[in-house]
């Protein structure tokens, strides 16, 4: 077999395949005796028609069919023996055969581009850092108690402490009722903070079997919509909150915490834990976004259209029945995402290349460690957690990426910036890019 191989653009690569005619030979026999196996021709048991016979009636088609097979076995084989990198599946160009002689075909298919870094070290970047407040704990405190709370059923609301069941009728602008925008027997916690406040505040005074016309600005994250209702009060259950004093959390807790102070420096603990791993999250997605930013080079659509397919997968994965709507459309899904799908790409491309330069590697000790880490958080044996750890490419995946990232994190000069309650969240929301 012979391989030529030409650049064509910077993502683009060429392939001239000649495979000889004793190469292709045994390719063709195995498609003849196929197709023979079963023949069923007028006057032979089935798959016993003479060879020449079935070369005779349907060996063009025979060979024609084969074409397609003997392709991509050569393409494999070049592959291999050549070092191709294709990207995505190859774009058969030409084919030119003659029964009895060589068999030439040529493909095109995309490969990744040759980077030339820039300057990646010595980034500067804020990065954002939250501290737990007194008024966090109270309301982590409060859910607790909400969990234990009693309920009794009452005539009218006295404070945020109450659950009301609900008709809710969507209004139009003149105030009448549209029709299929009934949603009976509807829950409305008064003490949730995720409902609008303009929702609540006209039910802080609700009486039983009131109708209240409501009108208030429901927030999407990236829209608002106005809203106009009519909700009718069918059932009002005041909420009691047990009192948080020691006896209260040993009897709920079963001992893991003997007072209430240890369960308020419990939560303050996670709380702030989790607000460092947003940080440095996001200090993360900086480095890489500023890394991106400073390499201009074309990337595949085929490694595009793979990042489409990850990112699909995942909108799948968060429906119900893990199925897409029946509307959903992949065309207009793109055209939304493509900026980010695009930045995905060249970061994936960065990355393998930066793990090179960077020396990135893995050993056994680094699997141990995820799993030990893992296996406490999860309450699993380290052993069964490592034995699944060592054949699963994206756990080593994660670890590889974490190396990195520390590594282009100490390289960095980094300034942390308090922020607000709620800002870090806001921009993890708008800007999650890279984290595992």
């Amino acid at each position: 077999m012979d391989v030529q191989t030409k650049t064509i653009t910077k993502t683009k690569e060429g392939a001239d395949i000649t495979a000889t005619a004793d190469e292709i030979k045994p390719h063709m026999n195995k498609a003849y005796e196929d197709f023979r196996a079963e023949a069923e021709i007028k006057g032979f048991r089935k798959g016993k028609a003479p060879l020449s016979l079935i070369k005779q009636m349907y060996g063009q088609a025979i060979e024609s069919e084969a074409i397609n097979e003997i392709v991509n076995h050569f393409y494999r084989e070049a592959i291999t023996k050549h070092n191709l990198k294709p990207v995505g599946d190859p774009v058969l160009k030409n084919v030119d055969y003659k029964p009895g002689g060589d068999f030439t075909f040529s493909v095109e298919y995309e490969v990744l581009p040759e980077i030339e870094f820039q300057e990646y070290k010595n980034i500067e970047i804020e990065k954002p850092v939250q501290k737990v407040t007194d008024d966090m704990i109270e309301r982590e405190l409060e859910g607790v108690r909400l969990n234990y709370a009693t309920r009794s059923e009452v005539d009218s609301v006295t404070d945020k402490y109450h659950t009301l069941t609900v008709d809710i009728q969507e209004l139009d602008d003149s105030g009448m009722a549209i029709i299929g925008k009934r949603s009976p027997d509807q829950t409305i916690n008064l003490f949730d903070d995720r409902y609008e406040q303009d929702l609540v505040t006209p039910l802080l005074n609700a009486e039983k079997d009131g109708e209240y016309v409501i009108k208030y600005s429901h927030d999407h994250g990236e829209h608002q919509h106005d809203v106009h209702v009519k909700v009718t009060v069918k059932k009002i259950e005041k909420v009691t909150l047990p009192e948080l004093n020691d006896d209260f959390v040993k009897e709920q807790f079963k001992g893991k915490f003997e007072s209430a102070g240890e369960l308020r420096d419990d939560i303050r603990k996670q709380l702030q834990t989790m607000f460092d791993q947003e940080s440095s999250r996001i200090a993360r997605n900086r480095i890489a976004d500023e890394i991106v930013k400073r390499h201009d080079f074309p990337v595949p659509e085929a490694l595009i259209s793979k990042v489409f397919d990850q990112m699909i997968e995942d909108v799948k994965s968060r429906m119900p029945e893990q199925k897409l709507p029946p509307d959903f459309d992949r065309h207009a899904f793109e055209a939304e995402y493509y900026t980010q799908a695009e930045w995905q790409a060249k970061w994936s491309i960065l990355r393998e290349n930066l793990f090179e330069t960077e020396n990135i590697k893995i050993d056994e000790k680094d699997i141990e460690e995820r799993a030990g880490k893992d296996a406490a958080q999860y309450g699993m044996g380290k052993d069964q957690v490592l034995g699944f750890y060592k054949s699963n490419h994206q756990v080593i995946d994660s670890i590889m990426h974490n190396k990195l990232m520390d590594v282009l994190e100490s390289y960095a000069a980094i300034t942390e910036k308090e922020v607000k309650p709620g800002e870090q969240k806001q921009e993890q929301q708008q800007k999650s890019r890279i984290i595992q």
